[in-house]
């Protein structure tokens, strides 16, 4: 049983690397999009599964009028990042990628 489970993990290949959008699944950020900056595929001493380093946007800008106020405007305008280690398990890869131009391990 065991020697089967290896067999296909090595087989498989490794489709969420740095740069690729996620979906969270799980927890605080359920449903929002995030891209991964660094991946942790055996796991690490404090989280023994493997996991990623994902950032992302908590609540994006909302629409702003002409006629709002400079201070409701200056409310809307902001956004609120969120950056946390998230099991794989608890995410979901898209087809997208970030442009190797614009990699996360660059603009760190």
């Amino acid at each position: 049983q065991r020697q089967l489970w290896q067999y296909f993990t090595a087989k498989m290949g490794k489709f969420i690397k740095a740069g690729r959008v996620v979906v969270m699944l799980q927890g605080r950020y359920a449903g929002k999009k995030a891209i991964v900056v660094k991946t942790f595929d055996d796991g690490s001493k404090s989280r023994p599964f493997g996991h990623a380093l994902v950032a992302g946007v908590d609540r994006a800008p909302l629409k702003v009028t002409r006629r709002m106020s400079k201070k409701k405007i200056s409310k809307r305008t902001k956004v609120k990042p969120f950056v946390k280690y998230a099991n794989y398990n608890h995410m979901m890869p898209t087809r997208y990628q970030v442009p190797a131009e614009l990699s996360p391990a660059t603009l760190c």
